[in-house]
């Protein structure tokens, strides 16, 4: 079983999609599964968007990406037929857009919020069970941002609620085999940007579960770090640099090998993708 995580996408889909789509024709292996840690950039059309991700598209139109694959018949991609992409919610996204998709989703831990059911958010605070064969992986997340209890005039779930966080605490050591977070849990040092101290919350869960692997992005910055046992890793985000047209962010994708009991992480940096600049990675077929 091969899964990929990616950093925060901004709407950069199409991006992603290609360079998945790359690897697996370069390494004759498939993923399975995709896995995002937030800020997807789930704006469909119509969506109301935030002061962040007007100021970024202005100059970036992929960051609006996502509505291209919100819509009836979605793009081609160099992944086709895609694996299902799971997301936990950041602190950009149409979260009245998702609302309305989780409502009509019923008791499910993941619902679908594009037409083609290929693009699904991930219940925060909930457990999740993806199976592929024999092998079954518990994957859980928590969505939002810690330390934004003064900013008033954001969307109440752009803030980590601390309960759902507890909720996961509460199960017993080894029922969660992966996690993803769009915040970092508190602990892990160093510098990071617009940073808060990371949440407790997260750090007890982990502490309290012990999942072997945990993945969170927001920061834009990647790492491996240990804590209560979880090797927990950042993620940088899958779009471009903000210098002129790129080129591509490294750090932004790792790849969990999981066809072994202990799975194995390495990030997605070949070769062919130094270098790249905005829009090229369109001719790769």
């Amino acid at each position: 079983m091969y899964l990929a995580v990616a950093g925060d996408v901004h709407g950069h889909l199409a991006l992603l999609y290609a360079i998945l789509g790359r690897w697996q024709r370069e390494s004759g292996r498939s993923f399975d599964l995709i896995l995002q840690v937030g800020d997807l950039g789930a704006f469909a059309s119509g969506s109301e968007l935030d002061r962040a991700t007007q100021r970024h598209a202005r100059t970036d139109p992929e960051e609006m990406g996502f509505r291209d694959f919100a819509r009836p018949e979605p793009p081609r991609t160099l992944l086709d037929p895609r694996p299902p992409l799971v997301f936990i919610p950041g602190n950009h996204e149409d979260f009245d857009f998702l609302a309305r998709h989780e409502a009509r989703a019923g008791a499910s831990p993941v619902y679908p919020i594009t037409p083609d059911g290929k693009i699904q958010a991930l219940r925060s605070g909930r457990v999740w069970e993806f199976r592929k064969g024999a092998r079954i992986v518990r994957i859980a997340g928590v969505s939002g941002v810690d330390g934004r209890a003064l900013k008033k005039s954001v969307h109440p779930r752009v803030h980590l609620q601390e309960e759902e966080a507890l909720r996961l605490a509460a199960r017993a050591p080894g029922t969660i085999d992966l996690f993803i977070s769009h915040e970092r849990p508190a602990g892990i040092t160093g510098r990071f940007r617009h940073d808060l101290g990371g949440s407790e919350a997260l750090a007890l869960l982990l502490d309290a579960v012990k999942p072997p692997l945990a993945f969170f992005g927001h920061y834009d910055r990647q790492g491996e770090f240990s804590l209560g046992g979880t090797r927990v890793f950042g993620l940088a985000g899958c779009g471009y640099e903000r210098k002129g047209e790129g080129p591509v962010k490294r750090g932004g994708i790792a790849i969990v090998d999981w066809t072994a009991p202990d799975p194995v992480v390495e990030l997605l940096e070949p070769e062919w993708l130094r270098g790249v600049r905005l829009g090229e990675w369109r001719r790769w077929g």
